[in-house]
């Protein structure tokens, strides 16, 4: 309780004498008092450092989030915030960053298209992330945009630094999926 509610201190000071003035304080003022209550939780819940428990749970559903029996309250509203934090406006600046960091600036290719197709390749030398992408653009990428991930392979444009002799030292597999290297 915040604030304690008197209904007597609202009304005029002449009707405070009347005994019905009294009564009716008496007989209202706990059920004034525990709207002022409930008004008060709600406007605590409002936010995520100051939630309850009941609020605190409702958010770690809406985030797919597991509690520890051994979390404190605060411990929960802790990781809730962190979480929540994380959830950052979805713009193709914000993506690529995200993937320069999984990838290296040269390590993979973006293109949103207007039919909302998210296209990304990520290169061979990169690949051991591939999984990790996926994870990054599902959780970051909106449902209603269709994520199309996969290896951007080595194509003929990078082929031909190459000689023949040097390519007959591979097999077709390894010319497509492996990072080539002029002295392998």
């Amino acid at each position: 309780m915040i604030r304690e509610v008197d209904l007597l201190s609202y009304i005029p000071d002449f009707l405070k004498e009347y005994e019905e003035m009294r009564a009716i304080q008496e007989v209202i003022g706990p059920e004034i008092q525990q709207m002022e209550d409930e008004t008060e939780v709600l406007f605590q819940n409002q936010f995520i450092s100051g939630s309850d428990a009941e609020n605190l749970r409702r958010y770690e559903k809406m985030l797919q989030m597991q509690v520890l029996s051994k979390d404190t309250l605060e411990d929960r509203r802790f990781k809730v915030l962190s979480k929540w934090n994380r959830i950052i406006p979805y713009t193709k600046v914000t993506l690529r960053q995200k993937l320069e960091v999984l990838c290296g600036e040269d390590g993979y290719m973006l293109d949103i298209t207007p039919e909302k197709r998210v296209i990304v390749r990520v290169a061979l030398k990169s690949k051991r992330n591939l999984n990790e992408v996926r994870a990054l653009l599902e959780e970051f990428v909106p449902c209603n945009m269709v994520i199309d991930l996969d290896l951007l392979y080595n194509q003929h444009g990078l082929l031909h630094k190459f000689t023949h002799k040097q390519l007959g030292a591979w097999n077709h597999r390894h010319i497509r999926n492996e990072v080539l290297i002029s002295g392998e």
